[in-house]
């Protein structure tokens, strides 16, 4: 009984051995082929690289990377997660085709570049994943407002990820850009038209360069800059896709060339105002007895700022500050404006800010304050 006990014992320790030492066997009874596979992603170095350009398309604001290995039957295989401080991992795959899927996220979780690359494993091999950083926004940005005829400027180019905040970082391979000088009437620029007031002298992915053309009459000119990149995901579960973001530069007035004639010019467009975004917010509670300050600025690219009136429950400041910040000559084509009043009773104080232009088009703007 003993001794066909110990062999019943033997018998089952030689089985479990066995199965521990199976290896995975190929078609035929080969054993399957393995290789080691190092992913890596180069994330931007902030302390070594104040400014500049991101490296591998993955922007500044990168915290994180997951790797997803997916096999010639779109499973996935395998996952990792990369980190700035710790840019690569190793992965053991069998010898064959993969998909490495990269997906790059800040601090908050939200995705700013990706990208899927097919990789056909045969031996130990190291993989720099490039991701293609993800657009975000954009925007046009200049100095001036009015340009005479054969002077020239530059507009600068921001492209900013998901959530991104430096556009100094967005790497440049990771989009690409088309610019356009024209008109418009619509608010949102929808009717844009080309026009011949300026011409694009030079434009690069950081930015345009414009020159005035002689023109009978101010004429009002936007340009259009038209990035295309890849855009976030359209739904969860869904690659991101190519997208295009149109966006305008703010109004620029080319000016009438000069001449010997007599001419008429007719300025029919309002000023523009605003406020800054410090000043009380709409219906906003203030305390008594306490002064309540206001600043913004206005804006007229034809003929100019004449002046800007507040007026306080209809009784009209005197105290409101003027400060231009673009002229030329004794034209204002822009100011910032800043006023303050103290409310002395509770109750509602209706505002209204007023500005004129020289050719007498004027434009309100109106906020009020609860006092209590």
């Amino acid at each position: 009984m003993r001794n066909r006990l110990a062999l019943l014992i033997a018998g089952a320790l030689a089985l479990l051995l066995g199965a521990c030492n199976t290896q995975t066997q190929a078609p035929g009874g080969g054993e399957a082929q393995k290789s080691k596979v190092t992913v890596s992603v180069a994330f931007p170095q902030r302390d070594l690289a104040p400014q500049g350009l991101s490296p591998q398309g993955v922007p500044r604001s990168a915290e994180s990377a997951e790797v997803k290995v997916y096999d010639s039957q779109n499973q996935v295989v395998n996952t990792v997660t990369l980190t700035r401080d710790n840019p690569g991992a190793i992965i053991v795959l069998e010898n064959g085709n993969y998909t490495f899927e990269v997906s790059v996220k800040n601090a908050n979780g939200t995705e700013v570049a990706w990208k899927k690359e097919v990789h056909d494993i045969q031996s130990d091999t190291y993989l720099l994943l490039v991701p293609k950083a993800i657009l975000g926004e954009a925007w046009l940005s200049h100095n001036a407002f009015v340009l005479n005829p054969g002077e020239t400027m530059n507009l600068r180019l921001w492209v900013v990820e998901p959530e991104g905040s430096e556009p100094n970082y967005f790497p440049l391979d990771d989009y690409e850009v088309t610019y356009a000088v024209g008109t418009c009437s619509a608010q949102d620029c929808s009717d844009f038209a080309p026009t011949t007031a300026a011409t694009i002298v030079s434009e690069q992915k950081t930015g345009v360069k414009i020159a005035a053309n002689n023109v009978s009459q101010n004429t009002t000119i936007y340009v259009r800059a038209t990035v295309t990149g890849l855009g976030p995901r359209p739904s969860p579960g869904a690659d991101p896709q190519i997208t295009t973001l149109v966006r305008y530069s703010q109004a620029i007035t080319v000016a009438a060339s000069p001449s010997s004639g007599v001419g008429v010019a007719l300025d029919l467009n309002p000023p523009w105002v605003y406020l800054d975004s410090d000043s009380p917010s709409y219906g906003a509670q203030v305390p008594l007895n306490q002064p309540v300050t206001f600043s913004g600025g206005a804006q007229d690219n034809e003929t100019g700022i004449r002046e800007v009136k507040v007026y306080v429950n209809s009784e009209e400041l005197t105290n409101v500050q003027i400060t231009p910040t673009y002229s030329q000559g004794n034209v204002n084509y822009q100011v910032d404006w800043q006023f303050s009043f103290t409310p002395t009773t509770p109750g509602r104080y209706d505002i209204d800010i007023v500005a004129f232009d020289n050719a007498g088009n004027s434009y309100r703007s109106y906020t009020y304050v609860q006092a209590q």
